[in-house]
Parts: C-alpha cells; sequence; structure tokens
C-alpha cells in the first residue's frame, strides 16, 4: 500500500508540473477549472492581469470576481508543490486531510487555519479559502466530492452544518479509508464508483463519531474559558480558542445549554460581580471592569435585571444580615 500510495503523489506531482508548461495549457485548466472562467477573464484582461500572474500566485487584482472552482466529477489529489495560493470557492464539498506536515489556510474574512499532521477539514460549497504553499514534507490530499454524491454518501449521519468544519485529530481507519480513496479514484478498478460511494459513506461515520466521541462538557468547557479569558470573552474567541467556527459554537452551546453565548457570559459576570461585592470592598465601578464591562453603567443595567435591586443595594443587603 505504502508503495502503491507513493507512486500516486508521485505521478500527480509530474501531472500537475506539465499542465502549466505552456499558455494554451493554462487557458485549457483555467477554462476547465472555474465555472465563471469567461467572466474572470474579461475582468483579468481589463485590470492588465494574465493567466500567467493568476498561476504564479500573484495577488487577484481588486475588484475581480472571486473564481469558483467546479468539478462535476469525484477526486482525491494531492495538493502538489506547484500549485500557487489564491483565494477560490467551490460549487462542491471539499475534504482536505493532512496526511505529513501541516496545511496552513487563510479564510475570505482573514482567519488563519492551521491543519496539523492527523487532522482534516470540510468545506461546504461557497466557502472560500486559500492553500499556502506547501513544504517539501507536506503531504495535503484534496477529496472533491460533488455535492450529490455527498449528499448521497452522508445519507443518516448526522455531520456539522458549518461551511468550514475542523476534524481532529482522525482515526487511524478514517486515514486508511481517505488514502483508499485516492487510490481507488487513481486505479478507477471494477466497480470503482460503487466503492467511491461506499468508502466515502465509511470517511463520514468515521469522521462523525470521532467529533461527537471528542466533543466536551459544555458546562466545564465554558466555566473554564470565562475563569481565563474574560477580560477578551467573545463568541469569536471561544470558538477559535476550541477549534470551532463561530456559527457551529453558538449552535453547540444553545444545544447543550439551552442558552445562547451571550446569556452565558452575562451570567457569569453577574455571578463574579456578586461574589466580589459580597466579598471585598472595592467599588463598582472597579468591579465592573473587573468582570469584563467596558463602562459601568452595564453592569448597573444586567445587574438590577437580573438581581431586582442595584449592586450597592445588594451589598447592603449582604451585610444586614
Amino acid at each position: 500500500m505504502d508503495t502503491v500510495f507513493q507512486d500516486i503523489l508521485h505521478a500527480q506531482e509530474q501531472e500537475d508540473s506539465r499542465l502549466f508548461c505552456s499558455d494554451a495549457d493554462r487557458l485549457t485548466a483555467f477554462c476547465g477549472e472555474f465555472s465563471n472562467a469567461q467572466r474572470l477573464l474579461a475582468q483579468a484582461r481589463e485590470k492588465g492581469f494574465s493567466l500567467s500572474d493568476f498561476f504564479s500566485g500573484a495577488p487577484l487584482p481588486a475588484g475581480l470576481e472571486l473564481p469558483v472552482r467546479q468539478s462535476q466529477t469525484f477526486y482525491v489529489k494531492k495538493h502538489t508543490a506547484v500549485q500557487r495560493p489564491y483565494m477560490h470557492a467551490h460549487e462542491f464539498c471539499e475534504l482536505l486531510y493532512v496526511q505529513a506536515g501541516n496545511c496552513l489556510q487563510t479564510l475570505q474574512n482573514g482567519d488563519s487555519v492551521t491543519l496539523e499532521k492527523g487532522q482534516c477539514c470540510l468545506l461546504r460549497p461557497g466557502r472560500a479559502h486559500r492553500i499556502e504553499r506547501v513544504g517539501r514534507n507536506d503531504v495535503i490530499l484534496k477529496a472533491v466530492v460533488p455535492c450529490e454524491l455527498f449528499a448521497r454518501a452522508a445519507q443518516g449521519i448526522e455531520l456539522p452544518q458549518e461551511d468550514f468544519v475542523v476534524f481532529a485529530p482522525i482515526s487511524l481507519f478514517a486515514e486508511y479509508v481517505f488514502i483508499r480513496l485516492l487510490r481507488e479514484d487513481y486505479l478507477h478498478g471494477m466497480y470503482s464508483e460503487t466503492a467511491v460511494c461506499a468508502l466515502l459513506t465509511l470517511l463520514l461515520c468515521e469522521l462523525a463519531r470521532g467529533r461527537a466521541q471528542k466533543e466536551p462538557e459544555a458546562g466545564k468547557l465554558y466555566a473554564a474559558y470565562f475563569q481565563t479569558e474574560l477580560d477578551k470573552a467573545s463568541l469569536t474567541h471561544f470558538a477559535k480558542t476550541f477549534g470551532y467556527t463561530p456559527a457551529y459554537a453558538s449552535r453547540w452551546l444553545k444545544r447543550q445549554t439551552g442558552r445562547t453565548f451571550s446569556e452565558l457570559l452575562r451570567e457569569y459576570r453577574l455571578q463574579r460581580a456578586a461574589a466580589l461585592l459580597a466579598s471585598t470592598d472595592r467599588s463598582v465601578e472597579d468591579i465592573a471592569l473587573a468582570v469584563g464591562y467596558k463602562v459601568p453603567s452595564a453592569l448597573y443595567k444586567h445587574f438590577g435585571k437580573h438581581f431586582g435591586m442595584t449592586p450597592t443595594e445588594y451589598r447592603s443587603a449582604l451585610r444586614r444580615r
């Protein structure tokens, strides 16, 4: 298996190296790769941006439409060394697996995500990203899965619905299935289409199982986060800290606790403020800043709604006991 795997990776490197040898090859590759190729070509000509510029990885000029990759067929390929980084979206689902080294991606909002060895991510249609240049020891496998095939293979499997999901780390069996998909696609033997769908279902089952088993208890997770990160707590920061997207983190917390991140954060701040009012002589203004409020008036507002009295009245009531 190792010899066949290495032979396939080497062959794909050679194929990609030959693909970009001439302007005619570049044009054929460009038109076949992108659903909006003709509009991109017209816009690029107006801006003096050539195909050579595009395939060299030069930054796309301002105002150029985002390239949208297309494919009606399933395939698995190594992200080869000749490929240059550019921001793009897809019409299909894409699974990225880091078999060795790491994979640095830049998302359209500017966030960077690094996948380490053994990690996998799923990008759904429309999600824009850029895979940065690979190093000599990086082996990144890309599975391009048309939406119809993905829906068929994933039927009955509970997967996160976010457009960017990280599975980390995946099991050895999942790695075996991913590599088997690469081999099945490249060799294309008898019953290959049936085998690909079956293997893809196995892979998605394994990814879903692994994520479910590793999902932490919500109460412990957000409590530990608030204890250490209260001064900069936000849904975006919380999600990034634990490797989620903000949308997934929001839905996960709501499903696990019945409350939103904002509600959990507000409650924690108020309980912490109440504890400080009871145990210290610090001013209300000082306590407001200590629990993460930018202005003391916000603590007064939320405290009154939650406890039915002002912070000062709360402290006085405790001391009268």
